[in-house]
């Protein structure tokens, strides 16, 4: 293991009731309340997507820039949300701290640049080399595209990374980049084929990052296979 790229959001900071409780509210601006069903199919998505979801389930057409102004809605009501609390996952705070200066540490996200950098005020910029937020690529997660573009970032091929992630949309994004991929899933998210869930790596060890160290990851990243599965883009 020559890197780490991790998710933000539901893995190092308990983002997604956030994400959650801005979804269901844009939605109810939109003129419909969310259903629990219509809410998960936008985990670990782009924010187009969860948009569009909401709209199509609103009976909305939006054009481009109704689109847009959606979207600097739904961000609008998160940072609010990010600024009143912004709790960690599990564990991260001594992982990140262990891990800096140890070895190159990434956050790859869809979530956009204005935000991530709001919440990397609280997670600590200075643990890592870089980020790769959602509005700088053409094609988000569950596409390749973000964990790519990290890899490349470092210099160092797919399999020499391992990928920490919540969502099935992330999982599959990082797996299809040929990353090694530790499933951390947050509720409601299944692990796809080609990720490892943590809970397989420590039976009846819980199945968060609390109390492990680099050295229990790197353990973990030997023992992960890279995938050769055809993951949907």
């Amino acid at each position: 293991m020559k890197a780490i790229l991790w998710d933000m959001d539901g893995t190092l900071v308990d983002t997604e009731p956030r994400w959650g409780e801005a979804t269901y509210a844009m939605c109810a601006e939109m003129g419909r309340e969310l259903t629990p069903e219509v809410r998960e199919t936008t985990v670990g998505g782009i924010a187009e997507n969860t948009v569009r979801i909401c709209a199509d389930w609103a009976g909305l057409t939006l054009d481009e820039k109704s689109l847009s102004r959606w979207v600097d809605r739904l961000y609008a009501i998160v940072s609010g949300l990010f600024s009143a609390d912004l709790p960690f996952r599990p564990g991260i705070p001594e992982l990140l701290t262990e891990g800096t200066g140890m070895l190159p540490m990434m956050v790859v996200t869809n979530t956009y640049r204005s935000l991530t950098d709001q919440a990397l005020q609280t997670i600590g910029a200075d643990h890592f080399v870089g980020s790769v937020c959602g509005d700088e690529v053409d094609h988000g997660k569950p596409a390749p595209e973000p964990y790519l573009r990290a890899c490349r970032y470092l210099g160092l091929a797919p399999a020499d990374c391992l990928v920490v992630e919540d969502s099935t949309n992330g999982m599959r994004s990082a797996v299809a980049a040929g990353c090694r991929v530790l499933g951390v899933p947050s509720p409601g998210n299944a692990v796809p084929a080609g990720a490892v869930d943590i809970a397989d790596l420590r039976p009846g060890q819980g199945s968060d990052l609390h109390g492990l160290t680099i050295a229990d990851l790197q353990d973990m990243w030997g023992r992960i296979t890279v995938s050769t599965v055809d993951v949907p883009q």
